[in-house]
Parts: structure tokens; sequence; C-alpha cells
């Protein structure tokens, strides 16, 4: 795989990925369902838009997003008139993450701007042992 960013996707590359199984409640497992779906939703419009930026314009959006999360991070499970700016800079400041080599991982999403070894949002590679179909774990078939 290449450390290059893909220039084919814009967007970079944001998957689910399995979150630790934990004693949590019914509604805690909601809540950090319904974030990762928003971020799998925003965090590509945010890797688009700071695609082209130069890095002072990354640094601003990078400190943006820190010090909305630090004064009001409590807003993005908890609600308040200030959720909306917090889950917004949660996704900005995670754009900023994806840019950094091998990308983020963390809520239930990864994000990258490369390709990259070991990367959840790579397909695996086929199974090409002797007796086996390219995409399959079992026996191949045959035709008769």
């Amino acid at each position: 795989m290449s450390d290059v960013p893909d220039p084919g996707t814009p967007f970079g590359l944001v998957v689910l990925v399995p979150q630790r199984a934990e004693a949590a409640s019914p509604q805690d497992r909601l809540f950090r369902e319904q974030l990762a779906g928003f971020l799998t939703a925003l965090v590509p419009l945010f890797i688009a838009e700071q695609r082209q930026a130069p890095a002072s314009d990354i640094e601003r959006m990078r400190l943006d997003a820190l010090d909305q999360i630090a004064h009001h991070g409590d807003a993005l499970q908890f609600g308040g008139r200030h959720a909306t700016a917090s889950r917004t800079a949660l996704a900005k400041g995670l754009a900023v993450l994806a840019r950094a080599e091998g990308g983020v991982t963390i809520l239930g999403i990864h994000a990258c701007i490369a390709r990259h070894d070991g990367c959840p949002g790579e397909p695996p590679a086929p199974n090409t042992s002797a007796g086996r179909g390219p995409e399959s774990d079992g026996p191949a078939l045959e035709r008769t």
C-alpha cells in the first residue's frame, strides 16, 4: 500500500469499526451508534473541505475544535445549546486527525486520507489458496 493520498477520493475514507463490548446500557449503546453514524456522514465532508487548505487554516480548525470540545464537550452527550457546535467541532477535529499517518480510530469509526497498512476500510486480501476461489473461504465450485 502507498502512504500517498488517493487523489480520486476527496472525502478520504471513513468507515464504521467494531466497538469494544462493554457493559453499557441500551441508551449508551444507542448513543454510540448514533454518534458513529453522524460522524461517518460529516467527517468526510470536513476532510474534503480541508483537502486544499493551507497548514495555517488546518491549525486554526484544530484549535477551534479543541476549544469548543474542551469548553462544551458535555453537550455532545447531554445536549443543550452548544450541542450542534460541539458535534460539528468533533467531526472537524476528527477530519484533522485523519490527516495523520494511519488516520484515526475512535468512537466507532476509522478515518484516514491515505491508504495504509492495516486500514479497516481496505477490503481483505483475496484468499487464493489452492482449491479455493479468490473470494471464498470454502472450496471452489466446479462447473459440470
